[in-house]
């Protein structure tokens, strides 16, 4: 799985998202997760921290579901032949699945910091070939120790962002004498011993911040082979169907691509998308006979998404789509604006490599909101939720995507989604049985997410903070739907591009729901000027109205859905209040019990029973409390819906 950073943020607020979107309806969020990783075959002890981490169900990691029965300290058995690597690690619970968190499975033993180890001498001794787990609780750096001998190298390297925490790490070693031998540069660690002997090792926060979110990982190993290629030929050649992976450097990267007459072909870039710090830049001339050279093209940036996705995706990997008249060969060159020496792939193909990337829902927000959310994906029962489906590198050569999944949760089935041709958003559905149990699976048709690692008050004053995930998980929640949208044309629609379409709609409610419904299309054209439908309040009947000479589509098959806010009461802790209060039902039956009870015991008896019934009592109280009626946001979705634009009139 390809993980990397989007932006980085100096100062960071810690807010949850309760802070400012106390409306929202319950769904699990994890904002931060103890230890950070495992070894294969081990059981760790594994601490989530969040909300609305209610009834655990599992933890699912790299695909699989492992059982737990509390949220707050989970006795977690990683399987023997978990591979080794960053995964994807979410919480399973009465109200769906959360978002990722990250976590490492390596083969190096544990050892976690005491937190008594805030001085050089209380270094905490680890070894060579180990992973250091600890978390910040004080401003005062972690000591540890450890012997090396003469020349043996030791490297080590933690990326806080990576991981999904706030952490800005900052290490040294030391010798016994507490002078400093090597540090890290640009977060990497590298080391060799001098001598024989026991050397410290010293751990601290950038800017001394401490809690939860500060937590590291680090697996002391030897350093990294030097795997830097040879100098490249000045010009080398590439071919149609062929990726070319290099390394960037001082000098341009330079290619001829011979074409034909009628070939069809896209020449990109991967390098950024590859999770490197990377800004590639591509020049495309034509070559002529006598080594001479014209202008074609030259691409800086990646192709634009149309319409915009609902959050901002970052990526500066260019590409060109061609289509040859005549035979032909274009001198390529490529550089890095950025002046790296990373790593970057060239890849020529007949219609482009698309990139599928699932994107976080959120709750629809005000023009003016500043919030940055970490987003949801979960069906309510009896209802429809659907995951937007970013296509990256789409140009116009770029075919039609049909989106599918399948092995999804009891209960759960696909509507599926489309992507036309040359297009890049679209919506993938799923629609939950009345009765559907509380659960989730991975989306096996969309092999990338992108996720918000900390929500944001003000996403203006903190950078947010996004990585690539693996594949996007659907998730199941007890609550019912407020509203199920369904199109009463379930097949294709037809329309000219100059005409008008209505598309008759029907909303089967939920019996405490009576609001009016204002649902956007999404998928067609960007949000802000997205056609709106209109059910009234208590109606079950509405339409959606599409003018082409507004909406300005081109001939072509489209794929959108329509969304929209609902505000229902939710009642929370009802499973809870019923076993409370039929255990406050029993102790008061054992209280007349006793009362009854002509024993020399029954006075002692009765003492019991009245201060189990008096906590039994106020367990009933408290989440009688908790399970009061509250008002909440939900989203409603429709089903899928396709639109074919046909030639004018």
């Amino acid at each position: 799985m390809s993980i990397f950073r989007f932006s980085l943020a100096a100062l960071v607020l810690v807010i949850a998202p309760s802070a400012y979107s106390q409306a929202a309806f319950p769904s699990p969020v994890l904002t931060s997760i103890t230890p950070l990783g495992g070894k294969p075959g081990s059981t760790v002890e594994l601490s989530l921290r969040g909300t609305d981490l209610d009834a655990p169900l599992a933890v699912m990691i790299a695909g699989r579901q492992i059982p737990i029965t509390t949220s707050t300290k989970a006795s977690l058995a990683l399987p023997a032949d978990l591979p080794a690597g960053i995964h994807d690690l979410r919480f399973i619970g009465r109200y769906g699945v959360s978002n990722p968190r990250v976590f490492q499975v390596s083969p190096h033993e544990t050892i976690v910091s005491t937190g008594t180890n805030g001085k050089a001498d209380k270094a905490q001794p680890v070894k060579p070939g180990s992973a250091i787990e600890g978390v910040f609780k004080a401003t005062t750096p972690l000591w540890f120790v450890f012997d090396a001998k003469k020349g043996q190298g030791i490297s080590a390297a933690f990326d806080g962002h990576r991981f999904d925490t706030r952490t800005e790490l900052l290490a040294a070693v030391l010798d016994d004498r507490g002078r400093e031998l090597a540090r890290t540069r640009q977060g990497v660690l590298t080391f060799t011993a001098p001598a024989d002997g026991a050397y410290r090792l010293r751990v601290h926060e950038l800017m001394h911040r401490v809690g939860d979110d500060f937590g590291f990982r680090l697996i002391l190993g030897e350093p990294a082979k030097d795997n830097r290629a040879a100098a490249a030929p000045a010009v080398r050649p590439i071919k149609t169907n062929e990726t070319v992976k290099g390394s960037f450097s001082d000098a341009p990267q330079v290619f001829d691509l011979a074409f034909k007459a009628g070939e069809k072909f896209v020449t990109e870039v991967f390098s950024h998308q590859l999770g490197h710090t990377t800004d590639p830049h591509l020049v495309i001339e034509n070559l002529k006979a006598d080594g001479t050279t014209t202008a074609q093209a030259e691409v800086a940036d990646a192709p634009a998404i149309t319409p915009a996705p609902s959050i901002k995706i970052d990526n500066r990997d260019p590409s060109y789509a061609f289509e040859a008249k005549a035979d032909g060969t274009f001198r390529i060159t490529l550089s890095d604006a950025f002046a790296t020496t990373l790593q970057f792939e060239l890849r020529v193909t007949p219609s482009g490599s698309t990139r599928l990337l699932a994107l976080p829902t959120i709750l629809p927000k005000a023009a003016n909101a500043k919030t940055g959310e970490i987003g949801f994906a979960n069906v309510l029962r009896g209802g429809v939720h659907a995951i937007e489906v970013a296509a990256l590198n789409r140009t116009s050569l770029s075919e039609a995507i049909e989106l599918k999944a399948d092995k999804l949760p009891a209960g759960v089935t696909s509507l599926g989604g489309f992507i036309g041709k040359g297009q890049s958003i679209g919506f993938i559905a799923f629609q939950a049985a009345a009765d559907a149990p509380a659960g989730a699976s991975l989306v096996s048709g969309v092999p990338e997410s992108q996720c918000v690692s900390f929500a944001l008050a003000d996403a203006t004053r903190d950078n947010l903070l996004q990585r690539i995930a693996g594949p996007p998980a659907i998730g199941v929640s007890s609550l019912s739907t407020p509203a199920a949208i369904q199109t009463v044309q379930k097949d294709l629609i037809e329309v000219a591009a100059d005409g008008k379409v209505e598309i008759a709609l029907k909303a089967v409610r939920h019996a405490e729901f009576t609001d009016a419904l204002k649902l956007k299309a999404l998928g067609l054209i960007d949000v802000a000027k997205a056609p709106e439908a209109d059910i009234a309040a208590k109606a079950s009947d509405g339409k959606l109205t599409l003018d082409m000479k507004t909406l300005k589509l081109a001939p072509g098959d489209y794929g959108f859905i329509l969304q929209g806010p609902a505000k229902m009461k939710v009642r929370r802790n009802l499973e809870e209040l019923a076993e409370a209060e039929k255990k406050a039902k029993e102790a008061a039956e054992a209280v007349t019990k006793a009362k009854a009870d002509p024993s020399p015991k029954a006075a002692e008896l009765l003492k019991t029973a009245e201060k189990t019934k008096a906590e039994a009592d106020k367990a009933v109280k408290d989440l009688t409390t908790k399970a009061a009626p509250k008002d909440a946001t939900f989203i409603v979705w429709s089903n899928p819906i396709r639109l074919r634009v046909l030639a004018k009139k």
